[in-house]
């Protein structure tokens, strides 16, 4: 079963077509983006990988016994992701959340995201005002290498002949003002890592446990929650057991407050 018929075998669909945005960007054709809605409650828009995939059940079942879940197919592949190559910036990226938000009826959400999904919600943090709750998971809000993630990225992407998105997406955050935009996130922000979690390519040490440690005392004084897994590395996502009551802890206060 390939990702598209796992998203189909799980549950209620629809589809945007993302054309209108805010960003000069917006203007280009876009691609039908999927999603599909999950349970009832205030809404979670899943920026995770592993939520996808054949695990992604342990989040669906899980998260949509006190969550209204949406789940977007995204981000694109294959051809729909060679015709946004060029454009794929954090403006693209948080235009199309934005539109399968409202295609979805959620006028606000909150927004877990792992890994390249965690830089994402940094970037909708700082450019709408829906957010009701960000949960940064497997990124450091703080000291994160953009400039060494893009070239990783293009790298990655030639070796592999795929197109290059992510380089598009990192290269578009070298030059942005990090410190200063995170310390302006006012939103209930979380942010968790596995203690081990350490990644070694093409010459880039991404250390993203250990940043998040070493930026605790930081994050924390800026109002985030942060914790720390011990003994897991980066696949933690790969464990909703284990991070569902960690994320849970956090958002429940939050949005089900009342």
């Amino acid at each position: 079963m390939n990702r598209r018929q796992v998203l189909q075998s799980l549950g209620a669909t629809g589809v945007v077509i993302a054309t209108q945005g805010s960003s000069p960007l917006a203007a280009q054709a876009r691609k039908a983006i999927k999603y599909e809605v999950h349970g009832t409650g205030p809404a979670l828009i899943l920026g995770v990988t592993a939520a996808q995939g054949a695990g992604g059940k342990g989040y669906i079942d899980q998260l949509s016994k006190r969550y209204r879940v949406i789940l977007m197919d995204y981000p694109p592949t294959g051809d729909d992701a060679i015709a946004v190559e060029s454009s794929f910036t954090p403006d693209h990226v948080c235009d199309d959340i934005l539109s399968v938000a409202d295609a979805a009826g959620a006028q606000r959400f909150a927004w877990f995201g792992y890994s390249w999904g965690g830089a994402v919600g940094l970037q909708l943090a700082i450019r709408t005002n829906r957010l009701s709750a960000l949960v940064c998971g497997g990124w450091s809000p703080l000291d994160s290498p953009y400039s060494e993630m893009a070239r990783v990225a293009g790298v990655l992407a030639e070796r592999a002949k795929e197109p290059k998105n992510w380089a598009t997406f990192y290269k578009a955050l070298a030059k942005w003002p990090e410190r200063d935009a995170v310390s302006k996130i006012s939103v209930p922000r979380m942010t968790f890592a596995g203690s081990k979690d350490i990644i070694d390519t093409e010459g880039l040490t991404l250390r993203i446990g250990p940043m998040i440690a070493e930026h605790k005392a930081d994050l924390e004084s800026m109002g985030w929650t942060v914790r720390l897994v011990d003994d897991f590395a980066h696949e933690l996502q790969t464990r909703p057991d284990v991070v569902v009551p960690l994320i849970s802890e956090f958002l429940d206060p939050v949005l089900l407050r009342g």
